[in-house]
């Protein structure tokens, strides 16, 4: 019982940490949160603090690794690839999911900018799986599928953005229709746009 005790408050001053940066970062840049900023506001004191991290940059890191981890938990965690059609309502509402199981902090995150280095980390690696996913699957030119990976996932981040800024008016489902439908027009033009260079290069 006490183990699980001790288990328990780790977690929570975790949690209270990477809440903290995360509220941080939404007001300044990493390189401007010092560990006595973070620290007050995760109220913990500093020694806390270097028990568990020992930078900003660390606490960042982990959040960033957390939270790819999830995105490609949910792509490989959803059958939305039968051997004949491409499901994007049903990957997309999984992902969708997953952002609404971190609300606040994927709140914090879209409204950051668009260049954040998270925001690039999570985009780079969805379009990494994505790619590998579509060159497993059709036999399509990788460069025309690293194009269409670029337009699908920023796409993506751009719904997800104005969801939150709306208020989250439509529903989960709503949006990953959305972004399914968008989708599946972009993957739509890459087999017709490959079919027809396919053709002209036949003659």
């Amino acid at each position: 019982k006490k183990t699980k005790k001790v288990d328990i408050r780790i977690i929570k001053t975790r949690k209270f940490i990477r809440e903290a940066v995360l509220r941080l970062l939404s007001q300044k840049k990493i390189e401007e949160i010092s560990i006595t900023e973070l620290a007050e506001e995760a109220q913990i004191n500093r020694k806390t603090f270097y028990n568990y991290y020992q930078s900003v940059s660390d606490v960042v890191e982990e959040i960033e690794n957390d939270t790819v981890e999830k995105f490609v938990l949910a792509i490989k965690s959803t059958d939305w690839y039968n051997g004949d059609t491409l499901d994007f309502h049903k990957l997309f509402l999984c992902i969708t999911e997953a952002v609404c199981d971190n609300m606040d902090f994927f709140g914090y995150l879209l409204n950051v900018s668009k260049t954040s280095r998270l925001i690039v980390k999570i985009e780079t690696r969805l379009k990494e799986k994505g790619k590998a996913y579509f060159s497993k699957y059709l036999e399509v030119d990788e460069d025309l599928i690293a194009l269409v990976m670029d337009y699908v996932v920023s796409g993506m981040f751009s719904v997800y953005r104005r969801w939150f800024q709306s208020g989250r008016r439509m529903s989960v489902n709503d949006v990953a229709k959305s972004v399914g439908v968008m989708s599946l027009g972009a993957v739509n033009a890459m087999l017709e746009e490959y079919s027809l260079q396919t053709k002209k290069l036949s003659f």
